[in-house]
């Protein structure tokens, strides 16, 4: 093999290492996203996110220990294999992406809009439920505050800094708790979709140097062929 059919055989196994410790960092994201999912009940829709983000992780790392192997053996099936492999992972990750960018907007398959419903509604039987998420988001009610005077109750001390409302309107939270949750998610899936971007570039590249040895690898057969003939 010439020069250049060795650097990019190099570059392939330096891709492809790269995309290995990046499919790790989405399968330990998609680990803490199941964790840090389990400490509320408002939307069964991020231990699904959770768990599509552990499969892609899975996926890529699969995929990419398999190009590093069909780069080292310079196996021309095995790299028309992971070219194809590749092309698809990226149309997969862009699906994705698109998902992740419309889930928090529809609530996560509506399971966030529900959630906050069936607290509502034990909040409007029992003071309290919503407690946990106005403390922890710094928001007050599922719109806004305005929703415990449409109901007659008093703003709760969860509704306000350090649990302590003062009887000054100013000091209650302004955002609703739904806004503010899907805030706190939009912000947590950011990382999800820089990784995931950044892998589509890598493997876009990725797929050109995988087609690019595998015709170099291709070539060269058909010139020892040629000798021996």
């Amino acid at each position: 093999m010439g020069l250049g059919a060795t650097t990019v055989k190099h570059v392939l196994l330096l891709l492809n290492f790269v995309f290995s410790v990046l499919g790790l960092a989405l399968i330990a994201f998609g680990i803490f996203f199941l964790i840090s999912a389990a400490e509320n009940a408002v939307s069964i829709g991020e231990n699904v996110a959770g768990g599509l983000i552990i499969a892609l992780g899975v996926v890529i790392l699969i995929i990419a220990i398999f190009g590093c192997l069909a780069a080292i053996h310079e196996a021309p099936v095995r790299l028309l294999i992971y070219v194809g492999a590749v092309v698809l992972l990226i149309l997969a990750q862009l699906m994705f992406l698109g998902m992740s960018s419309l889930g928090t907007k529809d609530g996560i398959s509506g399971s966030i809009n529900e959630g906050f419903d069936r607290l509502w509604e034990s909040e409007r039987n029992q003071t309290g439920a919503l407690g946990y998420y106005e403390s922890w988001l710094q928001c007050c009610g599922v719109n806004s505050s305005e929703d415990y005077w449409i109901i007659h109750h008093g703003i709760p001390s969860s509704c306000c800094p350090e649990n302590k409302c003062m009887d000054t309107p100013s000091r209650v939270f302004k955002t609703g708790c739904k806004a503010a949750f899907v805030k706190y998610l939009d912000d947590k899936l950011l990382v999800f979709k820089i990784v995931c971007w950044l892998l589509v570039i890598g493997e876009a590249v990725g797929a050109v140097f995988g087609w690019l040895l595998y015709s170099s690898v291709k070539n060269q057969s058909r010139r020892n062929n040629a000798v021996w003939m």
